[in-house]
């Protein structure tokens, strides 16, 4: 069986690039009518981020998220302000990965009395994003062996040997509308001295 680890993470904190950076730096310098060039939000994040940021744009003018001036330099404005991140597509399309932990989250939020997972997965379907009973079972799994989500109880659903969880959002956890995310990382750990070696970057999973 191959090792596993516990870990004891004390703190974590974004690093300042990527598009989910990015477009909060946008939505901070474009604030009250005003607008921001690409100097600005690369300028705000991490080093050489320059090729980066400039693609970031590309995708959200062609998105319509976003508007550029005719002439350089270029000044970027908000068309469509929401604190999310808007999931854009290299094409300029709109990507649909990571709405269904969202819509998840959405339900739990509004169901104070408890939820099961059959239902969670039933309401958090749309037309556009259907999420399976399995989605909803790991995702509801990992909120609760996180600790944010409380087991209340088990409840018959009506057929012999079969039961079902109830699950609650308890208020102290309610930290917001944006979903928690799940993480994947990559560590290097060596087992002469039983400690990890150097940064551990967690990438977000938005499969």
């Amino acid at each position: 069986m191959p090792l596993l680890l516990k870990l004891n993470v004390i703190d974590a904190k974004p690093l300042r690039r990527g598009s989910d950076w990015f477009w909060s730096v946008l939505m901070e310098k474009t604030a009250n009518g005003k607008t921001a060039t690409a100097s600005d939000i690369d300028g705000a994040g991490e080093p050489y981020q320059e090729m980066a940021v400039k693609l970031f744009l590309k995708r959200m003018v062609k998105a319509g998220f976003v508007s550029r001036s005719e002439r350089p330099p270029f000044q970027y404005a908000i068309l469509k302000r929401q604190p999310n991140y808007p999931l854009v597509t290299e094409d300029g399309g709109l990507s649909k990965k990571g709405l269904g932990q969202q819509y998840m989250w959405n339900v739990m939020r509004r169901s104070p009395l408890g939820f099961t997972i059959a239902e969670v997965a039933t309401n958090a379907s749309t037309d556009d994003v259907v999420v399976s009973a399995i989605s909803a079972r790991m995702y509801i799994t990992q909120l609760h062996r996180a600790g944010i989500l409380k087991l209340l109880t088990k409840v018959g659903e009506g057929q012999p040997g079969r039961n079902a969880y109830v699950y609650v959002l308890p208020g102290s956890q309610n930290s917001g509308p944006k979903a928690p995310r799940i993480h994947k990382a990559s560590l290097i750990y060596d087992p002469n001295v039983g400690a990890i070696k150097g940064d551990v970057l967690a990438e977000e999973d938005r499969t």
